[in-house]
Order: structure tokens, then sequence, then C-alpha cells
């Protein structure tokens, strides 16, 4: 009596294998006069009866509800994902940082300290080693259009002799006309640009030559205008006596600022070991 309910109990599942193998036996007998045309081997036909199978198999489970799950709302995972991201974006914005160039700064001058000549020993490195830009006398400014001769004598009152002249540079005789430089006045600007005032044409020109380091080419016109501004405001002048090589007639004059006039003597070629001639010739002039 057991054995029967066992057997009744059995049935649906017997009933599902028995209809399964024979769904597989179907597709099985479909599949093989393709694989016998196509000269399978064994291994091959197992194979497609095992795929066979295993289709069948998941088909009925799907069928009977066994895969079906409660529905859940999702739930982020929980992951380092935002302190990388956080990171990530400190790394960029370092990196933007770096890339970008240096903050501008706005340049101002707030010292200039003019050079003499036994000082420029000290500072002479600082000089030589520098890269120099120029401008000239480009413009229609009261400055640039002052005869040289005159600005030399406004420097001489605003900030003593020149730091250097024909008589150090020696004798002009075998240099080009551009290389000749009459003299020159050094200054710091804010205690360590090294800027220079220069005369490379002579008294008889108009306007003098500001020279700086390369790296403020953009700033020549304020430098200028800052050394030479009060030049133009005020009209003090200092008397002073110098030699002048004119290139283009092979001649040496003494010329200066007596106090009254400016003045231009032809001499014969000066002895330049002697050294800067004597504020005392001054006195012959006016005579």
């Amino acid at each position: 009596m057991q054995v029967k309910l066992l057997f009744v109990s059995a049935l649906p599942l017997i009933r599902r294998r028995i209809r399964l193998n024979a769904v597989i036996l179907a597709l099985f007998l479909v599949l093989i006069p393709e694989v016998s045309a196509q000269n399978q081997k064994t291994a091959d036909l197992l194979s497609y009866y095992m795929q066979a199978r295993t289709r069948q198999i998941a088909t009925d489970i799907a069928r009977e509800g066994a895969l079906t799950m409660e529905y859940r709302e999702l739930e982020p995972l929980k992951t380092k994902a935002g302190v990388i991201q956080q990171q990530l974006n400190e790394l960029n914005w370092k990196r933007l940082l770096a890339s970008l160039p240096e903050p501008l700064v706005t340049f101002g001058i707030t010292s200039m300290r003019p050079i003499s000549k036994v000082e420029s020993v000290t500072v002479e490195s600082l000089f030589k080693e520098a890269e120099w830009s120029f401008v000239g006398s480009s413009s229609r400014s009261m400055v640039d259009t002052m005869k040289t001769a005159d600005l030399r004598s406004r420097l001489e009152f605003h900030y003593g002799a020149p730091t250097r002249t024909l008589t150090e540079f020696g004798y002009p005789d075998s240099l080009r006309r551009e290389d000749i430089v009459q003299f020159e006045y050094w200054f710091l600007v804010n205690g360590t640009i090294p800027v220079i005032l220069m005369d490379v044409n002579g008294p008889w020109d108009r306007g003098i030559v500001l020279a700086a380091e390369t790296k403020y080419r953009q700033k020549l016109e304020l430098i200028k205008s800052t050394l030479l501004g009060q030049l133009a405001t005020s009209s003090s002048r200092k008397s002073f006596i110098d030699y002048y090589y004119n290139f283009d007639q092979g001649s040496w004059y003494l010329t200066g600022f007596d106090g009254i006039g400016f003045f231009d003597k032809r001499i014969k070629r000066p002895n330049l070991s002697l050294g800067r001639p004597s504020p005392s010739l001054i006195s012959n002039e006016q005579q």
C-alpha cells in the first residue's frame, strides 16, 4: 500500500521527466542530420545533446516560477568612490595651478641710486652680466628733444658726475660709430635692477639712451620717465667739462657748460691716462 502511494505521488515528476526526455530526443533527432552532413565527431553530437537538455531544463524551471524573486529597491554600494573622486579633483586642480604662468606683479619704482665712478667697481659684475634692452629718443617729449649737452648739465645737477666717460672707455679711434659711448650714468633701481643712461651720439645731438635688463623691457619707458622726468620739470643745471670725440671729423673737443652757456673747443688728441679734464679748465673757457 505504501509503495502504491509513493508511486502515485511521484507520477507528476515521472511525467515531467518523460516529457523532457522526449523533447531532448526530438531535438537530438533533428540535429543528427545537420551534424552528419557536416561530418561532426561523437564529441560534437554529445555537446549538441547537452545544450538542448540544458535549454529545456531551464525553460521548465522558469515556467514553474522557481527563479522569481521578490522585488527590492536598489541600494547604493558602499565604496570609497566619493573620496577617490575628491582626491582626483584636488590633483587636477594642483596640475592646473602648476601650468599657469607666474602671477603678474605690479611694477613700481621705489628707489633710484646713482652709482659713482668709485663705487662702480663693487657692482661692475652685476652690470657686465646683465642682458640689456634699450630705448632711445623716439618721442616728441621734452626730454627726447632736448640737446644732449643740456641733459648732461641737468644730470650733473641731480645725480653728480657720470659713472664712466671717454676717459674710462679709452680711445675710440678704432671703434665703429655705433660702438662709441661718450658717457654713462649707472643706477640701481629698487636696489637690484641695473639701469644705464648713455650718450651715444655726442653733445650736439638730442635725447639720451636708456638701457635696462631685458626682463624689464616692457617697463623701459616707465623707468626712463621716472629717471628723467625731473630733468624736464626743473631747469637746474650744473657746470661740467668733458672730452668729446667726433667720429665723422676724427676730431677731439672740450665740451661742457660753464654755468652760463654751453661751449665746444676743438683740441689735440688728449692724454686720457691723465684722467678726466680738470674743472679748472672751465674758467679758461669763460675768458
